[in-house]
């Protein structure tokens, strides 16, 4: 059976959720209280409802029992999200992901129930810092505390010579993993033997402080941000649905 999914809230972090996961699975609930923007998105999943997410009655007509991925984004408050988590850890939701601002946020979050807090506008800025003091560097992607990925041009010491020459792996603890162009998006599993020119960009894997020294950046001591992103096979392939829009409303 496929994996069932429910987006509740969508804020930017919902919808781009939503955007990626309809193309993989048509199992996916949404629920906003905002009609415009369940409209909008509603051709994307199976199931759509107008309600608030913080009526606990209209939740749990909504979410199956121990639905197996919940996505929380509520917007800022931090009340609502943590009323929303904890509603979905009483019905058993399986994988609760929240999104919220800060750490603190996150810590109060995993307490009532989030398996997984995502920090949008930190992850942007752990990709994007390494690339504005680094002019080498196309992209940066931090996987987990000890290991990035990252797009690097050949540093100039290195044109000319050969992988094995270069030996990256012992003398920068680097992993080169794929060489492509400069003007190119093909990345190719590389020779040995292959000469290093000016215009290839390297795809490699290592942490972050060896990484940017490969750069040539200045590194100083500091925390590594844990960049996470949602990835995986998330179910079969999707078929469109007709969209069921139901409009719950708090019984007085």
């Amino acid at each position: 059976m496929s994996k069932q999914y429910a987006i509740v809230g969508l804020g930017s972090f919902g919808v781009s959720v939503l955007e990626k996961l309809s193309e993989a699975t048509d199992q996916i609930i949404i629920v906003d209280k905002d009609k415009t923007i369940v409209e909008k998105y509603k051709d994307l999943a199976s199931k759509s409802y107008i309600a608030d997410a913080l009526s606990k009655q209209a939740l749990s007509r909504i979410i199956p029992e121990a639905i197996d991925v919940a996505i929380v984004d509520v917007g800022g408050h931090i009340e609502s999200a943590v009323i929303v988590t904890n509603a979905l850890k009483k019905l058993g939701a399986r994988q609760i992901i929240v999104r919220a601002d800060n750490e603190e946020h996150g810590e109060i979050l995993e307490m009532v129930g989030a398996t997984r807090i995502i920090y949008p506008a930190h992850e942007a800025a752990a990709k994007l810092v390494p690339m504005l003091v680094s002019s080498s560097l196309f992209s940066f992607m931090p996987i987990s505390p000890s290991l990035v990925l990252a797009e690097i041009r050949v540093p100039e010491q290195y044109v000319g010579k050969t992988l094995v020459e270069a030996n990256f792996r012992h003398a920068k603890s680097i992993n080169v993993v794929a060489i492509r162009k400069d003007d190119g998006d093909d990345y190719k599993y590389f020779d040995p033997t292959y000469r290093l020119l000016a215009i290839d960009v390297l795809l490699c894997a290592g942490t972050e402080k060896d990484v940017m020294a490969f750069t040539g950046a200045r590194v100083t001591a500091r925390k590594n941000v844990i960049g996470e992103m949602m990835r995986g096979i998330f179910g079969k392939p999707r078929t469109r649905n007709e969209t069921e829009e139901i409009q719950i409303k708090e019984e007085k």
